[in-house]
């Protein structure tokens, strides 16, 4: 800030009256004047703001009045300079600048694409703690999630991140990588490869979601993604005939069936009336996908959705202790005639629960991989 100045201002003599004076009187510090009019010793003249010096009769000017000093204010406010006697010389110096005020501490952003969080926290960066209107918070799918398989690693154990149901790749398939990630790639086909996860892991529950991550690779109908259930050979376990009681999703009926993706729950074999099913209106997409499968008892619903949207909904009446699931199945169905899955899985995940649309759409947004899920 620049410092304030003043115009030299020349004194003014009064009229023949010593007292004569227009706004204020003459002060001296340290001396009066002498007879003969002489300026007081080191006399010091102040002259009010704004006034007018007065002279004694007959005399000579006292010493001329010293500026007044301008005062140092916070915030550089100048001082009121003093107006000088006779002579004097105008007004002070101006005061000087104030300090400027210090910044506040910078906030550390550890989230600088996230504009609603500066750190991490419970969900990470681009995932709410708690609920908004888009999307839910990391801690219910967290809570729910029972069983997870990721697929990292070498060989042929698919290892639950979650809970302790690993499980392990069949018929000559092994773990792999796409893009970094661990994968499952199954070559379809009438005794293809697939993934056998341990017994018992649906009809435990209540209310479940089943969550795939896939690139399916297209092909023939009646493929499976996933298989719980039975079949009715008289040892059902690892070996398919017809299916006797189940839960699978396919990615695509024949064309006969609308050749559409196609959930079906049965606890008695494959008759349309036996039958509980969900359709799509369209086969499963061929590029990395999102699949789920909610079954809500306490609703009394199945709910399908693709990439995070609903795809279907079907009333459902049936329980899930009621599956004899002696067969876990990814990529395999309980029925022999059936191929097995021709595509790649990434991720699948089994929550206890019947998530909400929008834990579904927070799921989708999360990934394959999600930085807030146990590995």
């Amino acid at each position: 800030m620049a410092c304030a100045t003043y115009e030299e201002a020349p004194g003014r003599i009064g009229d023949g009256d010593p007292n004569a004076g227009s706004g204020g009187t003459t002060e001296t510090s340290g001396g009066s004047g002498d007879s003969a009019g002489k300026a007081p010793v080191a006399g010091t003249s102040v002259a009010p703001t704004g006034g007018t010096m007065s002279l004694p009769a007959g005399g000579k000017s006292s010493s001329a009045g010293m500026a007044g000093t301008g005062g140092t204010s916070a915030g550089g406010s100048a001082g009121s300079g003093g107006i000088g006697g006779t002579g004097g010389t105008a007004g002070g110096t101006g005061g000087a600048a104030g300090n400027g005020g210090s910044g506040g501490s910078a906030v550390k952003d550890d989230c600088p694409n996230d504009p609603a969080k500066t750190a991490p926290g419970t969900c990470g960066c681009g995932f709410p703690d708690t609920d908004t209107a888009t999307l839910a918070s990391c801690t219910g799918l967290k809570s729910a999630l029972v069983h997870r398989y990721d697929f990292e690693g070498t060989g042929t154990v698919v290892t639950d991140r979650v809970g302790t149901a690993h499980g392990t790749v069949m018929g000559g398939a092994s773990l792999s990588q796409v893009g970094g990630k661990g994968a499952v790639a199954l070559a379809g086909g009438a005794a293809g490869s697939y993934v056998n996860l341990p017994n018992k892991l649906v009809s435990s529950l209540t209310s479940t979601t089943l969550e795939a991550w896939i690139t399916w690779g297209g092909g023939d109908p009646w493929q499976r993604i996933f298989d719980f259930g039975d079949s009715t050979n008289a040892t059902p376990e690892d070996n398919p005939a017809n299916g006797k009681t189940y839960l699978f999703l396919t990615p695509s009926t024949d064309v006969g069936d609308a050749g559409v993706m196609r959930a079906v729950y049965s606890i008695n074999g494959g008759a349309v009336a036996n039958e509980t099913r969900l359709e799509a209106s369209n086969a499963m997409v061929q590029v990395l996908a999102q699949v789920a499968l909610v079954v809500d008892s306490a609703g009394d619903t199945l709910t399908l959705y693709l990439d995070g949207e609903s795809v279907g909904e079907q009333a459902f009446t049936g329980t899930l202790a009621s599956i004899n699931d002696v067969n876990s199945w990814l990529g395999r169905s309980q029925y022999n005639v059936d191929p097995e899955m021709t595509g790649t899985f990434h991720d699948f995940r089994i929550y206890k629960a019947a998530l909400t649309p929008l834990q579904i759409a927070t799921s989708f947004a999360g990934g394959a991989d999600p930085a807030f899920l146990a590995k």
